[in-house]
This record gives structure tokens, sequence and C-alpha cells, in this order.
């Protein structure tokens, strides 16, 4: 039986053409879609977790 898992990485990404941190995470929060995701990333501890807690949910998503 499968379930499905989710965690999380941290990492960094330039906004090069932002001069304050306010800009820089304006422009994150509006671009967002279009920036690629950073090449070096670590795990965030204690992210590692189940998907959902719903059952029906699970098993749709694992085809279960």
């Amino acid at each position: 039986m499968k379930v499905a898992v989710t965690w999380e990485l941290c990492g960094y990404v330039d906004i090069p053409y932002a001069t304050t941190m306010k800009e820089a995470m304006d422009v994150f929060n509006q671009e967002s879609d279009y920036i690629k995701l950073p090449s070096e990333a670590e795990y965030v501890d204690g992210s590692f977790r189940l998907t959902t807690e719903d059952v029906d949910e699970m098993k749709a998503m694992c085809n279960n």
C-alpha cells in the first residue's frame, strides 16, 4: 500500500533588480510562478508528513 507524502526544502533565489528587501519580497510574490526553483536546497527538519490526513482523499491520490 502506498501513501502520498510531502516534505519541504529551503533554498535561495536571486532577485537581481530589487534594491531593497521589501522590493525583492514584493517581486517574488508577484513573479514566483516564473522564478526557477533553487538548484541547491536543504531539507526542512520535521517537515516529512502525509500529504493529507483524509482517508478518502488519500485513496483518490494513490489510486487505492
